[in-house]
């Protein structure tokens, strides 16, 4: 029997998951994808399924679109102020710690399940008792979140080069079937994520671990930042978190399972490739947060191809990059500056916890 159908036989029909969508001025898709969600298969809404939509104050019609479905197995909670893509999740996170589900998904306003998805992302975690993160094969959506034709893939799970890249694995690719085969892979998408209860409180950062500097630089996320468990970084606030947790997930003995039977269509906005169109903000985020989640996660073991076209030959051409062509990202480095003391303690306690975990 193959993996794929071993894993299929093995989904629990009394799992529980928490959908948690974090929304921000995504009135042409909400909809759809809250619709998409409480018609899925093989589970019962305000029972085993629960969706929780927070809005990060938007200045369109989202929060209202959200609102329509409210009702049993469907919650809306509205920020004032937009405290980012981690920040947000994280409220998610605390109402899912606070509940009895068994798994939390970790989902984008701009993404649709199939309706048979999340069935076979909870089949993934059959693969193994290791498995605490599960990725589906999310292909390019147009607008109304239909595929585009011919298929074109989004993310088949996440890679991590020797230069310390990450990249969703054949993204704009035509599909062709090459990413066909469920497999472990190094992470996956923050647009659509599925993390084990175990895995979830494995992966949250110390409580001791002081948010003061986060909170100059985000000042809304001061606020009620005690009450919101860290399984994403904050200061990261709408970039790399999803590779910064993968990674920290991997150093924690955690595997990430890529189920290609579950099928999403995302409308993809942020490609390498466009880097020059993107807004200068998104890319100051992009040049803190690659050096933020090497401090925290990278380690020796990672061996010399990393440590010469990673920590040397890549950081360098960044931070030239930044310096000869790029001044508005220069900001992002003084920031890394200010929170090396606070990414360093994370880097530790990160290591305590291998150790521990090694001890017999």
């Amino acid at each position: 029997m193959s993996s794929q159908n071993t894993s299929q036989a093995s989904f629990p029909g009394r799992f529980s998951v928490l959908v948690h969508v974090v929304t921000w001025n995504n009135e042409d898709t909400i909809a759809r994808c809250i619709q998409g969600v409480i018609e899925q298969e093989g589970f019962i809404l305000g029972e085993s399924l629960m969706v929780r939509v927070t809005d990060n104050a938007s200045s369109d019609s989202t929060l209202a679109c959200a609102r329509s479905f409210v009702g049993p197995g469907v919650e809306v909670y509205s920020n004032a102020d937009n405290l980012g893509f981690c920040g947000a999740h994280n409220q998610g996170v605390r109402a899912f710690l606070d509940g009895t589900f068994d798994a939390l998904l970790i989902l984008n306003p701009d993404v649709r399940l199939a309706r048979d998805a999340l069935k076979a992302m909870c089949a993934g975690f059959g693969s193994s008792v290791h498995v605490g993160m599960v990725t589906p094969k999310l292909l390019r959506a147009n607008t109304a979140l239909d595929p585009v034709d011919p298929p074109v893939l989004d993310a088949a799970g996440m890679i991590l080069t020797s230069s310390l890249r990450h990249f969703d694995r054949g993204s704009g690719e035509v599909d062709k079937g090459l990413f066909d085969r469920a497999e472990d892979v190094f992470g996956g998408t923050g647009a659509c994520l599925l993390l084990s209860r175990r895995c979830t409180e494995d992966l949250l950062i110390s409580t001791t671990i002081s948010d003061e500097v986060v909170a100059r630089i985000y000042p809304q996320l001061k606020a009620g930042s005690s009450e919101r468990p860290k399984l994403f970084d904050e200061v990261f606030f709408a970039y790399r978190e999803d590779a910064d947790l993968s990674w920290r997930a991997q150093l924690l003995g955690w595997r990430c399972r890529y189920e290609p039977q579950a099928l999403g269509y995302h409308v993809r906005v942020v490609v390498p490739e466009r880097r020059r169109e993107l807004p200068p903000t998104l890319n100051s985020y992009s040049v803190r947060n690659r050096f933020l989640m090497q401090v925290h996660n990278w380690r020796l073991s990672w061996g010399i191809a990393s440590l010469c076209g990673g920590i040397f030959i890549r950081n360098v051409a960044v931070v030239l990059g930044v310096i000869l062509r790029e001044r508005s990202s220069f900001g992002a480095l003084v920031e890394v500056l200010q929170l090396l003391p606070r990414a360093f303690k994370i880097r530790r306690d990160i290591s305590q916890k291998i150790r521990a975990k090694a001890r017999p």
